[in-house]
């Protein structure tokens, strides 16, 4: 017996809760780690910008300061796409585990193709492969906040230890504007992949220093960290979540969302000559950074 309209649209409605259920019970690292943006236009472009200096001292009159126009960014969303096909037969056979497997493997792929994508960029930091408006890699000796300011680095090589802790918030702090001021950014979260988790657990989640015999107060108690699975080696990264999210720093331009079903064809019709039910999914998407002072990165050999 073939299927009729409502058979198929009840179908339907399974597929979709199935496919909806999957990215309910899986965890997503893209708003832990980016701005996401949500525009309706084919491209999104961000720029730095130079800093403002100091207050002056009063003549009278307002001293009204010039900031300088600095990179350009432009995020153009890529797409991507995957599809579901179905045998009418299976449907009609009533082989609703067998769908529901295929389902499932679907949405892992369209899981798995954002959370890669999501780690992408810290994976490739040391890289010039992949780099920022100033035409270097997210951590780098020869970063810029514009293009007549000094050249400095947000890259270092230090394990993930108390030293290393020490070492990279002070590199940090020490980041300077064009202005030749210190941006005093506070480094508040550590992002890694699991080489550092245990690591992690143990630096920040006691009240005297771990790995010692001395009483020491731990003043890295209830640091924040993510670790994200998908980041390789040994590469760890000390950041400022309000900048690094804050629309300035690391930046995801979601065009469109994949992880939602569009049917093809109308209702139980299918294909006429496969006899084919279709579903596909397509998502268009760019991930990157414009300022980089949020950042400093370690790559430890």
């Amino acid at each position: 017996m073939a299927l009729t309209e409502q058979q198929f649209a009840n179908l339907e409605g399974n597929i979709r809760e199935t496919f909806d259920a999957y990215f309910q019970d899986e965890t997503d690292y893209i708003p832990m780690l980016y701005n996401v943006i949500k525009d309706e236009t084919a491209q999104f472009t961000d720029f730095t910008v130079g800093a403002a200096g100091r207050m002056a001292p009063w003549t009278g009159s307002v001293a009204y300061d010039t900031l300088i126009k600095g990179y350009e960014k432009q995020y153009r969303a890529k797409k991507y796409s995957t599809g579901l096909q179905i045998d009418k037969n299976m449907a009609e056979d009533r082989e609703f585990l067998a769908i529901k497997a295929r389902i499932g493997t679907i949405a892992n792929g369209v899981l798995a193709t954002l959370q890669y994508d999501s780690a992408e960029i810290f994976n490739q930091a040391f890289s010039t492969d992949v780099v920022g408006p100033d035409s270097a890699a997210l951590c780098s000796a020869s970063h810029k906040t514009i293009p007549s300011a000094s050249a400095q680095s947000n890259s270092g090589t230090n394990d993930i230890s108390y030293d290393g802790m020490e070492t990279s918030r002070l590199a940090l702090r020490s980041l300077v504007n064009d202005r030749g001021d210190k941006m005093l950014v506070k480094g508040d979260l550590v992002i890694a992949g699991e080489y550092w988790e245990d690591t992690c657990n143990k630096l920040f989640g006691s009240d005297q220093e771990a790995f010692t015999a001395d009483n020491t107060k731990n003043i890295y108690k209830g640091t924040k960290f993510i670790i994200h699975p998908l980041i390789e080696g040994k590469k760890w990264f000390l950041v400022n979540e309000k900048l690094m999210k804050g629309g300035a720093g690391l930046n995801w331009f979601m065009r469109q969302d994949p992880r939602k079903l569009e049917r093809d064809g109308a209702l139980a019709a299918g294909d006429f000559n496969t006899e084919m039910l279709s579903w596909k999914s397509v998502g268009r998407w760019d991930i990157g950074w414009t300022n980089f002072f949020w950042c400093y990165g370690n790559n430890p050999a």
